[in-house]
């Protein structure tokens, strides 16, 4: 019998690989970010040209997303976590972005534009939700934080070849066939899904998110009040829930500066084609390639999130918004060329990784700092943030647009920008900085 087995053990070994599995879930998070990108170039067409609608209903369309994916996320990892199974909720997932992407090609009315922009959303849930459990699974917790920044750059480049990719194939071939080529590319990842085997948890971080579990179950019973709870060592920590953590300013203010950058930066995505289109008659091709200018910063996230550790996260993060609210109204300005605008829309890219990588662990210090067991809370407090921020951002700018344009769209982010930037200085620190200064 072992003998029968032997040929075939070196491809099952492959299969419970957990680098297969991490180079799965890599794909996975690709395959979300391609499809989240292919639509940025071809749905403002879509909706204007041959559906004939408005800027409103462009940034409608896009929210509708962060819609989808705000429902879904806790309802993935509740299933995940109940039934001990990666691999078939992360199916039904892919399963769905494959059908809603379908259904791009084939809507013809605003309503199932809407219906699959939302389907979108929820199987980007699964897509973030299990793919990153599975990673939990597989690999020590001494390792994950490395495995998770390595994969995590999958997204960062799907993001950049969607929009390019679907803006070349729309010009050549039409508005159906960038949809094609992503449920083609979604039927892939389903088949590599299929083909890893159902991750075997790791022992240490399968008991780390046991224990969690245990301490979020206390959280839940105390989400407006804090309670003490004594450790293992005998040293007193402190149940804390969402609200509680509200309460904290710091907490509050990286809550306030997420929803604020996210809602700028998602803001642009359904405003900037259209006025590249209206403005320089740019194409869908010329548009993607744009595009991709302003994602390419956020591979320097490693190098801010050094700074920020060595220079102070807040000060980053300022620094960040105020980067983002100076550059937004530049990118309004009449140029002679469209590509001029390259330049200040790579500032803009580089502003969000700015205010955004040093927000998690900040907000992590804080729960460490007050002795809390709230990691699991804080950390769905900046997921909740962020999708809120991807909702309001295009449908705000779908709005402002229909008023008075791109150049109302930047100036009102910018705007809003420069209100909130206070919020992320530490104040506390610069008024003894000055004090100690002003004595030296």
């Amino acid at each position: 019998m072992a003998g029968n087995d032997q040929p075939w053990s070196w491809w099952n070994r492959l299969r419970r690989s957990k680098y297969s599995v991490a180079s799965v879930v890599a794909y996975t998070l690709f395959t979300d970010m391609v499809v989240y990108g292919v639509v940025i170039p071809v749905l403002p067409l879509l909706v204007i040209e041959r559906l004939h609608g408005d800027s409103r209903m462009v940034g409608l369309l896009f929210g509708c997303y962060a819609f989808g994916l705000l429902l879904s996320t806790p309802v993935f990892a509740i299933l995940s976590d109940k039934y001990e199974n990666r691999r078939y909720p992360m199916m039904f997932g892919l399963i769905g972005m494959a059908v809603s992407t379908l259904a791009f090609a084939k809507a013809d009315t605003y309503f199932w534009l809407v219906v699959a922009r939302m389907a979108q959303g929820v199987s980007g849930g699964a897509s973030w939700t299990i793919g990153l459990g599975m990673l939990a699974d597989v690999f020590p917790k001494e390792r994950l934080g490395t495995v998770m920044g390595t994969v995590l750059t999958a997204h960062t480049f799907g993001f950049a070849v969607g929009p390019p990719l679907a803006g070349w194939i729309l010009e050549y071939w039409g508005y159906a066939v960038p949809f094609y080529v992503c449920a083609v590319i979604a039927a892939v990842n389903f088949l590599a899904i299929l083909w890893i085997s159902e991750p075997e948890k790791h022992g240490g971080v399968k008991a780390a998110i046991r224990e969690q579990e245990d301490q979020l179950g206390a959280e839940e019973e105390q989400v407006t009040e804090t309670t003490p709870l004594v450790s293992d060592q005998g040293k007193t920590k402190t149940a804390i829930g969402m609200i509680g953590l509200l309460k904290n300013w710091r907490i509050m203010s990286c809550v306030l500066c997420v929803v604020i950058s996210a809602s700028v930066f998602s803001g642009i995505e359904p405003a900037l084609p259209i006025y590249l289109k209206e403005q320089y008659g740019a194409s869908s091709s010329t548009t993607g390639f744009i595009f991709v200018f302003m994602v390419v910063p956020a591979f320097l996230s490693p190098v801010i999130g050094y700074l920020s550790d060595n220079y102070g996260r807040k000060s980053i993060s300022a620094a960040g918004l105020i980067t983002m609210a100076v550059i937004s109204p530049v990118l309004a300005l009449k140029y002679s060329s469209v590509y001029q605008i390259i330049p200040p829309l790579m500032i803009f890219g580089l502003s969000s990784p700015m205010t955004l990588t040093p927000i998690l662990p900040e907000m992590g210090e804080v729960v460490h700092e007050i002795g809390g067991a709230a990691y699991a809370q804080v950390y769905a407090l900046y997921n909740m943030a962020f999708s809120t921020g991807m909702f309001f951002g295009p449908v705000a700018a779908g709005f402002l647009m229909e008023l008075g344009g791109f150049f109302t769209v930047m100036a009102a982010f910018g705007v809003a920008l420069l209100v909130c930037s206070p919020i992320m200085v530490d104040w506390q620190g610069l008024w003894h900085y000055i004090m100690s200064s002003r004595r030296n």
